[in-house]
């Protein structure tokens, strides 16, 4: 459920603030009633602008991409002239982005398996992610550059899994990798594998 059910813009944005503390002091145990408390709303006011658990986690990881400003970065990377350029923009978007949204990413994929609202949260992102990467290869292959081993399908596969926010955290939390050095060798990896 949206906003315009009832309740005002600005309510709903302290309750999206508070679920988005919440999520990074309690993680997966955070219930509408937590959100309400901290956002000063009855329970009543979040189930009026979201509907449920899910769709405030929708909301939230939703209106994390707008405040990352996603949309005008993905036009910026779909206007590179060649498929280099574009996968080092992707690149350099995927270190910016999963820096900013690691700990609900990381609520979200840990809890997956047994809380099925956070399961349909996640999955609507990958959904969506999958999505970006299958247009991002389509842009690859009219550019007459994807290498002709390439499906479409299998190489959006490869490119989206290989820049999720897992072998992220673990080459720039685990392996020390810097977030230039990781730009520059996913940028590698994945220009050796699909380009021609």
């Amino acid at each position: 459920m949206s906003s315009s059910a009832g309740g005002d813009a600005t309510t709903r944005e302290r309750i999206l603030d508070a679920a988005r503390a919440e999520v990074a002091e309690r993680g997966a145990s955070l219930t509408l009633g937590h959100v309400a408390a901290r956002a000063r709303v009855s329970r009543q006011a979040v189930y009026l602008h979201f509907g449920d658990r899910t769709g405030l986690l929708l909301a939230l990881v939703r209106r994390m991409d707008e405040q990352l400003q996603l949309g005008p970065s993905l036009e910026h990377v779909m206007a590179a002239q060649n498929g280099l350029e574009l996968i080092r923009r992707t690149m350099e978007l995927h270190a910016r982005f999963n820096a900013g949204i690691d700990a609900v990413a990381q609520m979200l994929e840990g809890a997956q398996y047994h809380d099925e609202a956070l399961g349909q949260a996640w999955r609507d992102r990958l959904t969506f992610r999958h999505g970006v990467h299958r247009r991002l290869v389509d842009r690859l292959a009219a550019m007459g550059e994807l290498a002709d081993h390439w499906s479409a399908e299998r190489a959006s596969d490869v490119f989206h899994a290989l820049t999720l926010p897992g072998p992220w955290r673990e080459l720039t939390r685990e392996c020390g990798l810097s977030q230039e050095r990781y730009v520059k060798d996913m940028t590698l990896v994945i220009s050796r594998a699909l380009l021609r």
